[in-house]
């Protein structure tokens, strides 16, 4: 390069550049051209991304009271998508304008609302949603609370699509399906794909080891057909929640239990049949049911008053809560795997590290005497678990007492961390127990033999190769997965039997990996009292000596995430995708580097080297 040129530039003149060679250099000019194009247009998008956030966030920010709610009104769900236990859990909704519903919140709206003389009723749209039978358990039972102040409760919906939508609708007091609509309520399935035999054909061999015989989570991958134990366990739990469903559809829709067996039966239903047989109240048009609702409060159909208000809405604004000098509480959540990290802070894992200084912030605050650990998780790292598990020992150490509420699961590490509770419930429909552990690897040596693919190396250590997939565990290295088998089990067998009152021999006789509904749990011991959230807080306000759980003081931990806090994480992810990209340009930089080297001393065994 003529170094010349940039001597002899001047604060007024530029001499013109010389053209670059025609042909020496042009791998290293292309490439960086591209880079820097490429670069600019990754700038630009991070820029747009940064001043977007900034933008909102000065939104959020800005004081802008929101319109009083109105004397008379209806609050209003629609039925879109399934709520969430916690507002922080990743995928929940991130608008800056609308609080995130969980569950918790739905059951609070509706429970100050029965008292709130503002409110006359409570009308939901299904537009494809569904909750968990959990969640709907703990839905119905608040619509029926609202119900028995005296307020009424419709449900509309297109066309309801499985028997969980028709278990929430039946809570309603009026059912409302669109001419046309269908109902589909063909009782319930559990299917899995076992692919066993593609894995032998392609030279995929299976190797787990599981405890005990019910511990079935990787049975798809090594057997070709369910087992006699998964069978059994499987059928008990959908007679379990059939049995369930009927009673609670059977009550509320004034119906036999065996007449409405034998609908399930049937199956599907055109909206004449299910007008005929109770299963609906009235066929009629979206239009018509807005109307209905606007002549029941104000007496006008056409009435152009604004009365229907969102639930969210009405949970965010409506006066709650307890005074400042009520009891205090800690309601703690674990919802999601279990792991001993959450690296990509996205809410989804129940992470240890997390979870342990929540705990430990509760079991230091003095004002705090109870802590209620709401649990939804299937499970996930033992290790994990029993750091958890240390962390509430630790709790009630310094004197608190601790109340498990468990939500859709609790099962294998979501009891672990569950066993040392001095009271735990949960739903009738909760999957729990499956204590138990699973494990192993895919080994692919026959597949690379297939292929045609040989690896080969050395190894130092006479078990060096047990996480290796390119070979079967050898003896030695099944034995040592065998003997950390057995003592995951034992020390989970007999970690129960201490939290629960048990000795080891009556827990391993309700444990074995089996997974038991919580109406199950609680006949063989593993749960206290059937209920939801809302009766795990009534159960701690007896604890602390108030009436109920509205004269406590619900402290969420993890805080929910302020509208400001979520704007400054999706900075904090355009910044990181700024940073990953201002990374891999220098790794670009170096790789143009080293290509101008191989074009000008012409080393082809450079790209073969590296």
């Amino acid at each position: 390069m003529n170094n010349n040129w940039y001597r002899s530039r001047s604060l007024f003149t530029r001499p013109a550049r010389p053209e670059p060679p025609k042909k020496k250099w042009r791998v290293r000019y292309v490439l960086w051209n591209a880079l820097k194009r490429t670069c600019m247009a990754i700038g630009a998008m991070v820029l747009f991304s940064a001043i977007l956030g900034t933008t909102l966030s000065m939104m959020a920010m800005k004081d802008v009271s929101a319109p009083s709610l109105p004397d008379e009104m209806v609050l209003y769900l629609p039925l879109e998508k399934a709520l969430v236990e916690h507002s922080n859990v990743a995928g929940s909704s991130y608008s800056f304008q609308e609080k995130t519903l969980t569950i918790r919140d739905a059951v609070n709206a509706l429970d100050r609302a029965a008292k709130d003389e503002r409110v006359k009723g409570f009308v939901t749209t299904v537009r494809g949603g569904a909750l968990s039978l959990t969640h709907t358990d703990e839905l119905r039972a608040a619509i029926a609370r609202f119900r028995e102040s005296g307020k009424f409760a419709y449900i509309y919906a297109e066309g309801y699509e499985g028997l969980g939508q028709y278990y929430l609708a039946s809570a309603f007091e009026e059912i409302w399906l669109q001419p046309m609509g269908l109902i589909s309520i063909p009782g319930m399935q559990v299917e899995m794909p076992y692919v066993r035999p593609a894995l032998d054909k392609i030279g995929v061999e299976p190797q787990f080891f599981a405890r005990k015989e019910y511990k079935n989570l990787f049975e798809s991958f090594t057997d070709s057909e369910m087992s006699p134990e998964s069978r059994e366990v499987m059928s008990a739990i959908l007679v379990d929640i059939g049995a369930a469903v009927v009673q609670g559809v059977s009550a509320d829709r004034k119906l036999d239990s065996g007449a409405f067996q034998k609908l399930v039966d049937k199956g599907l239903f055109t909206d004449a049949e299910a007008l005929e047989s109770g299963l609906v109240d009235r066929l009629d048009y979206g239009d018509e049911f807005s109307g209905m609702v606007k002549e029941l409060v104000t007496g006008d159909a056409e009435n152009k008053d604004k009365i229907f208000v969102k639930l969210g809405r009405y949970a965010k604004e409506a006066p709650g809560g307890a005074a400042a000098g009520s009891p205090k509480v800690a309601l703690i959540y674990a919802v999601g795997q279990i792991v001993q990290r959450d690296n990509s802070k996205g809410g989804n894992l129940a992470a240890a590290d997390n979870l342990v200084e929540t705990i430990r912030d509760a079991a230091s605050d003095e004002d705090i005497g109870v802590i209620v650990l709401r649990v939804d998780s299937p499970g996930g790292s033992p290790t994990a678990s029993e750091t958890i598990r240390r962390a509430v020992i630790k709790a009630k150490e310094k004197g608190k007492k601790i109340v498990v509420s468990m939500g859709g699961a609790a099962a294998s590490g979501g009891y672990w961390i569950a066993a040392d509770a001095d009271y735990i419930f949960a739903s009738p429909m909760t999957f729990t127990g499956s204590i138990g552990v699973t494990g192993g690897k895919f080994s692919l040596q026959a597949m690379w033999e297939k292929v045609g693919i040989k690896w080969d190396g050395v190894s130092w250590g006479e078990n060096s190769g047990l996480w290796s997939f390119n070979r079967p565990y050898s003896p030695s290295e099944a034995e040592r997965m065998n003997a950390m088998m057995d003592n995951v089990y034992d020390s989970f067998v007999a970690l129960v039997a201490g939290g629960r009152g048990m000795t080891p021999e009556q827990v391993d006789k309700v444990a074995g990996g089996r997974v038991w509904t919580g109406a199950q749990a609680k006949d063989v011991g593993l749960v206290d009292e059937l209920g939801g959230l809302d009766m795990a807080l009534d159960y701690t306000a007896g604890l602390v000596g108030v009436a109920d759980r509205h004269a406590l003081r619900v402290v969420v931990m993890p805080r929910p995430k302020t509208t400001f806090e979520r704007v400054v994480e999706l900075l904090d992810t355009q910044v990181r995708i700024g940073e990953f990209f201002r990374s891999n340009s220098e790794m670009f930089m170096t790789v143009t580097s080293s290509l101008k080297e191989f074009t000008s001393y012409g080393r082809p065994e450079f790209l073969a080297v590296r």
